[in-house]
């Protein structure tokens, strides 16, 4: 794994300090969620400190979102995304559940045509681990590398997925 010190500097150098207020109201609504996901079982020695940390860091401003998403096609980006994972887990249950194992697993270079923003590329690495039976392994120089279980059509599927993304952002050539 690469750690890309010049980049972590500029993040860095860029962070503030969220006002006192919005502190506050942050690290309050994740110490309850903290106690929820925990039953209220949870050690608040854990909790609160992890709470006010994650509020330190977490973007819930608006204004930190992009200014180019079309929030309209969000919806029928979701449909896709649940469409595509379902499909591929039911093509993975099939697998496992053969009596012969047709695994086809290997990794594929896909190089990016639309995407040219880091965080869109980054936003595709992270779908493509939610479809069942694929694996982003990297992503380097507008080079996304997978590891492939068993999909024949994988290629066609990516640059689906690479259109869909670029259509959600507004971006040229999308779709």
């Amino acid at each position: 794994m690469h750690l890309n010190i010049h980049g972590l500097h500029a993040v860095l150098q860029r962070w503030k300090v969220p006002p006192w207020r919005t502190l506050l109201w942050r690290t309050t609504l994740y110490s309850g969620l903290w106690w929820v996901l925990t039953e209220g079982t949870g050690s608040v020695w854990i909790g609160v400190p992890l709470a006010l940390a994650i509020a330190l860091c977490a973007p819930l401003n608006t204004n930190t979102w992009s200014a180019h998403l079309r929030w309209w096609k969000l919806p029928a980006f979701i449909g896709f995304m649940v469409k595509l994972s379902v499909s591929g887990a039911v093509e993975v249950a099939k697998l496992a559940l053969s009596r012969r194992c047709d695994a086809n697993t290997h990794t594929r270079v896909y190089y990016f045509r639309l995407l040219t923003c880091p965080s869109h590329q980054l936003l595709m690495a992270n779908l493509v681990n939610l479809t069942p039976g694929t694996l982003t392994l990297r992503i380097s120089d507008d080079t996304l590398y997978i590891h492939i279980l068993h999909h024949p059509q994988i290629a066609a599927q990516l640059r689906e997925l690479e259109s869909r993304i670029a259509e959600l952002y507004g971006l040229k050539h999308g779709r």
